[in-house]
């Protein structure tokens, strides 16, 4: 098959690198052609989310906007046609109806609730995204590969042609960390500094923590840095080439949710990526986190601020069971979320696309 891909992003965001780029060098390793289209190289996505001022952020846009047309090139010669989000952020979907109408052998992909406002973000911008976006792809489209239940629950009743994919963690990427004796425990986050916000919730169980075992919490995001008094906070500058590193410094990773839409159509994708190299996680059983983690088992679940403040204590003062339970996280993200195995299921996905089956 020649398979086409279209990104909403650059290789920056997860979504893109594990949704669509090892999926697409697993089947070109099959013989099959894939090509990938994106909005933005790396850099320009750092300086419209980062310094960039209006002015070059219009300017940005309207290179999004060439480019997104210079690539209906690939359009005609596709079998299959995958979009991963949307062609441009803002505005109805003028691009991808195009698409369809020249090739109706298309398919959406979707890893979060796009229909709900993010969280914590505060942008005029926002006016402008078509919220409906998931609906009229999902009448346009011949299918559509979703991460969740709750997402899925969403689209089918509209096309009935659902796969549900998680966005799969790359297991050879994510290598095992060998567990080393520390002064104090590190506690771990890591993602897009819009959702720092989901920290507040436990800020005052983090400032019990560092008073009483003097925990240190690491955080990996853009910036302007994190800070909460009376808790020793490591910064850093999330960049690719430390990705991995992030997760294995972490001696226990925290993916804390409000129970929202928005937040039950998430993808626990933070709290695979520490399973996945051997670090337990406590994280709120919202939507498929609950799924994800077996409390007690390989991380734990904690929906109040008591239960945060428990679960985590007892992971602190016990080193073995911080090792035992990573290393059933990392069994978990192996047998049920690797890209292994997710791949067949995403290849017969595009070829009952191409088929129309």
């Amino acid at each position: 098959m020649n398979i086409l891909f279209f990104g909403n992003a650059s290789n920056r965001i997860a979504a893109i690198r594990y949704r669509i780029g090892t999926f697409a060098h697993m089947l070109k390793e099959e013989g099959h052609v894939c090509t990938i289209c994106l909005p933005l190289s790396m850099e320009e996505e750092e300086r419209y989310f980062g310094e960039a001022s209006a002015l070059e952020k219009l300017w940005l846009l309207f290179k999004v906007a060439l480019r997104r047309i210079a690539q209906l090139r690939h359009v005609p010669r596709a079998d299959v046609i995958y979009f991963r989000g949307r062609l441009f952020p803002y505005g109805p979907p003028v691009l991808e109806r195009l698409i369809c109408f020249l090739n109706p052998r298309t398919v959406f992909d979707i890893d979060d609730a796009i229909w709900e406002p993010p969280a914590h973000v505060d942008s005029i911008f926002l006016r402008l995204v078509d919220y409906g976006w998931t609906r009229k792809m999902a009448r346009c489209c011949r299918g559509a590969v979703v991460g969740n239940e709750t997402l899925a629950a969403y689209v089918r009743p509209i096309n009935p042609n659902v796969t549900l994919i998680p966005t799969c963690i790359d297991m050879e990427r994510h290598e095992e960390k060998t567990c080393e004796t520390q002064d104090h425990v590190i506690l771990g986050w890591t993602g897009l500094k819009d959702n720092l916000g989901y920290l507040e919730p436990i800020e005052a169980v983090l400032q019990d923590l560092a008073r009483e075992h003097g925990v240190v919490l690491h955080i990996a995001t853009g910036k302007p840095p994190y800070t909460l008094n009376g808790v020793t906070v490591e910064n850093e500058s999330w960049c690719l080439e430390r990705e991995i590193d992030y997760l294995q410094k972490a001696d226990i990773g925290l993916m804390p949710l409000h129970d929202t839409p928005r937040a039950r159509g998430k993808c626990a994708f933070k709290a695979l990526q520490y399973m996945a190299v051997g670090t337990p996680v406590v994280l709120s059983p919202v939507g498929m986190n609950a799924e994800v983690v077996t409390d007690g088992v390989d991380g734990f679940h904690a929906t109040t601020p008591e239960e945060w403040h428990d679960k985590l204590t007892r992971l602190i003062v016990d080193r073995e069971l911080r090792e035992k339970m990573g290393r059933a996280a990392r069994e978990t993200v192996q047998t049920r979320y690797s890209h292994e195995v997710y791949y067949p299921v995403l290849k017969k996905a595009l070829i009952k696309v191409y088929k129309r089956e």
